[in-house]
């Protein structure tokens, strides 16, 4: 008996000392499955975060810039007199100023599929950028671009447009919808005749 508990110490010892060895390889499997499993959960939350940070950037700057053009045009359109002249496409629209001069407000989109507009104030004497990027017409529910510019009483304006911060090639996001900031006013002429 003793000859036998011996003989069987060693090898016990052995077998013991190889199981502390190392990992097997399911436990390596799962480990790997686990870490592979928490790096795509910590890659795309940085993903998402990165892609929330950048819309929130560009609805800040389309609605910063909606409030600042809307602050001047109500600035200019309170104070004029009266329409002198309208486009019919609604791009432009012409006022009298109560110091009697005619100062017009042009929408301008050379390139209509980069839908980077911009927006004048243009006096006899100098052009004011309102909006210097970024304007466009609002779609209407026909599919169709709606006049920027339009009016259903003579001492009154409505005016209508969206901004949304152009990309920084200067080519527009193919879907700007989630970021851009809708104007639609109406402002009446406080200076018109009674």
């Amino acid at each position: 008996m003793t000859l036998r508990r011996a003989m069987n110490t060693p090898r016990s010892l052995h077998s013991r000392h190889n199981a502390c060895e190392g990992f097997t390889l399911v436990e390596i499997t799962v480990a790997s499955a686990i870490a592979l499993a928490a790096i795509a959960v910590v890659l795309s939350v940085f993903i998402w975060s990165m892609e929330q940070s950048s819309l929130c950037s560009k609805i800040a700057w389309s609605q910063n810039e909606a409030m600042k053009s809307s602050d001047k045009l109500v600035t200019y359109l309170r104070n004029a007199e009266g329409i002198h002249a309208l486009d019919t496409s609604g791009n432009w629209a012409e006022i009298y100023l109560p110091d009697g001069t005619r100062t017009r407000l042009v929408y301008s989109n050379s390139m209509a599929e980069l839908r980077d507009g911009r927006l004048y104030l243009v006096r006899s004497n100098n052009t004011e950028t309102l909006i210097a990027r970024g304007l466009t017409a609002i779609m209407g529910t026909q599919g169709y671009n709606l006049p920027i510019f339009t009016t259903n009483k003579p001492n009154a304006l409505n005016v209508r447009y969206r901004v949304a911060e152009p990309t920084a090639s200067g080519v527009r996001a193919a879907d700007d919808g989630d970021f851009a900031a809708y104007i639609q006013l109406t402002v009446s002429f406080r200076n018109a005749p009674q």
